[in-house]
């Protein structure tokens, strides 16, 4: 530009920088603010995702925790129980019951009053693993021993004197007649 003392490039060209610099750099701002505030808000979502996941996870365990304590729980509780049972159990009937050598003591109310008992305590415990509320692994652990205890000769004997008790309910008589028969008496 032409100006009465000379020309004056250099100034206005400054001038003119500097404003378009100016012009420029609150843009750059803006832009660069924006995206700062998406990479904020990016972080802050991941976190609560985090959080949420933590949580889950926590919550999870404690899930899985508290399932087993309840089946420690159950497993102390039904063992006390069975305990009991045998306590009213006649000696003699349960060793008999257990080894074949053993004379079987006469048939008696005292012995179907405790088979009756303990199918009942074997029905409960069915019925709360048909329930889902005592896991596969403890099932197993305690069908065990169900088999080897009513697949006995005094429990085959006392089960055909107490089984109409449990004729309403054809899912556990069938489960009850299986365990017996898998057994062949012994000789």
């Amino acid at each position: 530009m032409w100006t009465a003392t000379g020309f004056e490039a250099s100034g206005s060209n400054k001038d003119r920088r500097v404003g378009a610099h100016s012009l420029r750099t609150p843009c750059s701002l803006t832009e660069h603010g924006e995206q700062t505030q998406m990479a904020i808000g990016f972080l802050v979502q991941l976190g609560q995702v985090g959080t949420l996941v933590i949580g889950s996870i926590g919550i999870c365990v404690a899930l899985i925790n508290q399932h087993r304590q309840l089946n420690a729980q159950m497993f102390i509780e039904f063992s006390r129980r069975f305990q009991e049972l045998l306590r009213l159990f006649p000696t003699e009937a349960w060793l008999a019951n257990r080894s074949p050598q053993q004379p079987l003591p006469p048939s008696s109310q005292e012995l179907r009053d405790c088979t009756l008992y303990t199918i009942q305590f074997v029905a409960d415990v069915y019925y709360l693993h048909k329930g889902g509320y005592i896991s596969n692994r403890l099932w197993m652990l305690w069908e065990r021993e169900i088999k080897r205890t009513l697949t006995g000769p005094v429990f085959r004997r006392e089960w055909q004197a107490v089984a109409a008790e449990f004729a309403h309910n054809c899912d556990f008589l069938r489960y009850i007649n299986g365990l017996m028969d898998s057994k062949q008496l012994p000789q």
